[in-house]
């Protein structure tokens, strides 16, 4: 390791960028959005609209200069990948329909482009499990492993044993429950055809 993970970031700034070298080191990063399309995989107009309605006072530049940050992240993740998306996140219009779709087409594409990415999909309809407490990623560098969870307000990232402990149980219940990779690209590429299909028919 060549960063310290422990160490917090005292600027956003720095904050983003330690973060990016985490995900630059990781040996592994296992990812869970209930929400939204997760930032590393987010195309430039779903991740401007995502930004937006969050922090809506945000200058329009800053939410491009951010949005295409975000876009470059999947270009510096060399790491085995496993990212689990909620199913209500694919029908989501973030941005509008057109804007999903090419969303879901970006994943596609991602996914196709690279092979250490595997994606997958929580189906609606099943049981409480403690993915609901919200989104959050694991990473594992040389053995060890920290955890980076996001608020509304806040962020941190932390690699005390307990917290990491406590979300690597929920990731371990997210992947029992979650579709195999090869039924959640199909339900992605359905997504994408069915929406695709409905802005054709629009008048």
């Amino acid at each position: 390791m060549t960063i310290t993970w422990g160490s917090p970031a005292e600027t956003l700034g720095e904050h983003i960028a330690r973060l990016a070298a985490i995900e630059a080191e990781a040996d592994t990063v296992h990812a869970w959005q209930p929400l939204l399309i997760p930032g590393a995989l987010q195309s430039f107009a779903y991740a401007c609209e995502a930004i937006r309605s969050t922090t809506p006072a945000l200058p329009s530049e800053t939410i491009g200069e951010r949005a295409d940050r975000r876009r470059q992240r999947i270009d510096q993740l060399h790491a085995t990948s496993v990212f689990i998306i909620d199913e209500a996140a694919l029908y989501r219009p973030v941005g509008g329909q057109a804007a999903l779709v090419d969303q879901l087409e970006h994943l596609l594409a991602v996914e196709a482009l690279q092979p250490s990415l595997t994606l997958r999909i929580l189906p609606q309809g099943i049981d409480a499990h403690p993915g609901l407490a919200g989104p959050f990623t694991l990473y594992r560098a040389a053995g060890q492993r920290a955890v980076f969870v996001e608020t509304l307000t806040s962020s941190e990232i932390t690699t005390r044993p307990d917290d990491v402990a406590a979300y690597a149980s929920t990731w371990e219940r997210l992947e029992a429950l979650a579709m195999p990779s090869r039924q959640s690209l199909d339900l992605i590429d359905a997504t994408r055809g069915t929406l695709c299909r409905r802005l054709r028919a629009k008048p």
